[in-house]
Order: structure tokens, then C-alpha cells, then sequence
């Protein structure tokens, strides 16, 4: 898409947008026409927006994310502001062609219901009620749960740096869906890396349970568990110091890792969409420090290391191979 069709897009999506607001008013809808009418260009792309309107309007009734997902968008439950940031993802990713299904099944639904989120190039550090701190990387999303007895945090998705606040009376939990860690200590990261749940301990120790109940294991500082459903195993050592500074400065650093694993990592951080074959490059390993504030960079430093093609569609559309080795 080129930079001019994004620009009217958005302008489009803008209008849209307005014009579902419950306060629009006729004047509004008579600028619109006036702008359809500057350019043919204009109009097409309004078109574009309210086909993705109807199309997601559609949704609503089929799959439980979808609908839990765009009732949040045009249902007025949830402030202006935020119904309107959500409309406006949706309609970029329609007319940038993104199947909504797809985008249905991504990270998003979960980021718009949860308590606490970031999008894919943020980083929050945020306090909560009993003085603990939590530090979010890019697209992670999670639940807040305080009462009198417990504190508990739910890690939806992404990754969390946890420094918890000493309470004798009130035990404190991070939960996911593979099972939950109580704090013994003071500081920790948690992540979510598909069917595992990955727990690194920088200070003191963390009693971590699988979902089942069957396995609990004392992490102490300096490892790693890798806690599933069924299990809890250590991972092997890890620098609390190294780890420290990576979250200071934004940066991934991995030690002969699976390449589509750090390419999760990656798309994690950035807007739009990694395609890569999964299988295939499988084999790849790769060590290094990345840099998660700067994407495109990282994916050149790794294509540096690595027998890579990167070829760049759009802003939203980076594909991801193998290169092949000349034919004798």
C-alpha cells in the first residue's frame, strides 16, 4: 500500500468513526460528503471502511473472541476513547486486508478486555494498590485480582517483571493458564510462551504449581522453571544481572535459540504481521542481543547471522525464508 492509499485510509477510518459516534450531528455528515467529493480516491476508501463495518458487524454473533472483542467496539460499555481506539484497529486491518478472523484470533481481543495491557511497541511500569510494581513489555495483557485475603495477578499473554511488596498477611500469586507461582521473595519475570508458562527468578524464591496441582517446585534466584499443565521442570541458569539490564534498556537476548521462537519475540514487539514458515526453520539457532525498541533493526541483525531473505510487503507485512544454497 502506498504511503498516499494509507493516508486516505486513515482519514477514511477517522470519518467512520465519527460518524458512529451517538452525537454526530448533520453538519458532520455533510462534511463528510464534501470530502467524499474532493477526490474519487476519497470515496472508494470510505466504501472500503464501511464494508469492514458491516463485515465485522457480522462477526458479532459467530466465534466467543469475535464477539466478546467487537461487542467491546460498538456495544457502550467501555469509555469512548477506548471504543474508538479498538474501531480504528479494526478498520486499519480490514483495508490493509487482514482477514478479521485473523485478527480476531491474535492478541488483540485480550489486550482490549484486560485490566492492564500494552500494545506491541509499549513498555508500562505501573503501581499497584499494595505498593508491588509490575513492568509490562510490548503486547501483554493481565488481571488485577485484590481482596482481603490474597494478591493475585492473571498473565493473559506477553511478559511481566514483577516486583512484589512484602505483605505477611496477604500471600501474592501471578496465575496463567498453565499454573501459578506464589511469592516467596521480591522479584521476578513471568512469560508467556505458548503451551508453557516461563518463570525467571532475579531475587528470593517463587513456589511454583502446575495447572493440575500435581507438581509444585522452589525456584530460587539465578533459575529458570518452565512450568506446563502437568509439570514444573528447572530450565537451566540464567544472570539476573543480564536480565536486569535487558529490561532496562528494551532488549532481548537469547543463547542458541529456536529462530521461530525469537521471531515470536519479535512480532510481539511490532505492529503488523511476521509470516514465516515454522518448520522450516526450525533448525536455526541463533545467540545474540536484540534491540525490541527498534524491530526492523533486530530482524537485520539476525539476517546478518543467518541465511535469511527479508522481504517487506508493507509496514504491516514482513516475510520471513530460507535462503536456498546456489544450484552446482
Amino acid at each position: 500500500m502506498s504511503e498516499q492509499r494509507q493516508s486516505i485510509d486513515e482519514q477514511a477510518a477517522e470519518w467512520i468513526l465519527r460518524l458512529h459516534e451517538e452525537d454526530f450531528s448533520d453538519a458532520l455528515r455533510a462534511q463528510f460528503e464534501c470530502w467524499k467529493q474532493q477526490n474519487p480516491q476519497h470515496a472508494a476508501a470510505a466504501l472500503r471502511m464501511q464494508e469492514v463495518i458491516n463485515r465485522l458487524q457480522s462477526l458479532r454473533e459467530q466465534s466467543a473472541p469475535a464477539k466478546a472483542a467487537l461487542n467491546a467496539a460498538f456495544n457502550g460499555r467501555k469509555p469512548a476513547t477506548q471504543r474508538k481506539q479498538i474501531l480504528r484497529a479494526l478498520l486499519i486491518a480490514g483495508c490493509l486486508a487482514v482477514p478479521i478472523t485473523l485478527v480476531m484470533k491474535s492478541h488483540y481481543p485480550e489486550q482490549w478486555m484486560a485490566d492492564i495491557s500494552t500494545g506491541p511497541t509499549d513498555w508500562k511500569t505501573q503501581r499497584l494498590a499494595d505498593n508491588s510494581t509490575i513492568t509490562l513489555s510490548g503486547t501483554t495483557a493481565l488481571n488485577v485480582h485484590f481482596d482481603g485475603q490474597e494478591r493475585r495477578i492473571e498473565l493473559l499473554q506477553g511478559e511481566v517483571l514483577v516486583d512484589v511488596a512484602h505483605d505477611n498477611s496477604r500471600p501474592f500469586f501471578v496465575q496463567t493458564a498453565q499454573g501459578s507461582m506464589r511469592a516467596l521473595g521480591t522479584r521476578f519475570v513471568v512469560k508467556r510462551q505458548g503451551d508453557t508458562t516461563v518463570l525467571s527468578m532475579l531475587q528470593s524464591r517463587v513456589a511454583a504449581q502446575s495447572a493440575n496441582e500435581q507438581q509444585t517446585l522452589e525456584v530460587g534466584a539465578g533459575s529458570q522453571a518452565l512450568i506446563r499443565s502437568d509439570s514444573v521442570e528447572l530450565g537451566g541458569a540464567i544472570s539476573p544481572a543480564s536480565i536486569n539490564q535487558a529490561w532496562e534498556r528494551h532488549q532481548l537476548v537469547v543463547e542458541n535459540q529456536p529462530l521461530p521462537q525469537v521471531l515470536d519475540e519479535i512480532s510481539r514487539h511490532r505492529r503488523g504481521h511476521l509470516q514465516f514458515d515454522r518448520k522450516s526453520l526450525a533448525d536455526l539457532r541463533i545467540s545474540a542481543v536484540l534491540p525490541l525498541d527498534d524491530t526492523d533493526r533486530a530482524l537485520q541483525l539476525i539476517a546478518e547471522t543467518l541465511p535469511l531473505q527479508i522481504k517487506t510487503y508493507t509496514p504491516w507485512l514482513i516475510v520471513i525464508s530460507q535462503l536456498q544454497p546456489p544450484k552446482k
